[in-house]
């Protein structure tokens, strides 16, 4: 089986045709894109170094498909979702990205974070002093479509998201008119 390594961890752009059913989900109004190169996976450790894995694997992913997360979007809740598995949730964490496209042809991607907790994730309203307690409103808030599901032996934390420019976050220049042209 082919595979590269990411952060000294072993990832698939081709899955493992024996575990069909650990293929990441295909939310309604979304068709996956194609052969098994539209899948990354990755195990990670439970620990400190985790998050900073599932961005490198994000930023592998999105550049052997061709596509571009010009907002950090999709590295940052792929993140927060292995950021919190890590802590609440023991290891190994299984990440799977998949890239796919809305019904309108839109690109994205799909990313589920597998634990081995049966704990579900818990959204609170952190207070302004609070260092932690934001991650799943971060998540809810940037994904096309966010969910947890059960999953042996734990759970399965995913989200979607359309990869398109954010203007509001990332306007760019345009050239000035210069005067009396």
């Amino acid at each position: 089986m082919g595979g590269r390594s990411v952060n000294g961890q072993r990832v698939s752009a081709r899955p493992d045709h024996r575990e069909a059913a650990a293929e990441p989900a295909v939310p309604a109004g979304h068709a996956a894109t194609g052969p098994a190169d539209d899948v990354l996976r990755a195990e990670l450790p439970a620990d400190l170094t985790s998050a900073r894995q599932a961005r490198a694997a994000v930023r592998q992913a999105l550049a052997a498909w061709g596509m571009n997360d010009p907002s950090g979007d999709a590295e940052l809740l792929a993140s927060e979702l292995v950021a919190n598995a890590s802590e609440h949730g023991g290891g190994p964490i299984s990440l799977a990205l998949r890239r796919q496209a809305a019904q309108d042809g839109q690109p994205g991607i799909a990313c589920e974070v597998t634990d081995t907790s049966p704990d579900l994730p818990r959204q609170h309203q952190a207070g302004p002093e609070e260092e932690r307690g934001r991650g799943m409103a971060i998540v809810t808030a940037l994904a096309t479509d966010a969910g947890t599901r059960p999953a042996a032996p734990g759970k399965t934390t995913w989200f979607t998201l359309a990869l398109t420019h954010h203007p509001a976050r990332h306007a760019e220049a345009e050239p000035q008119a210069e005067a009396g042209a």
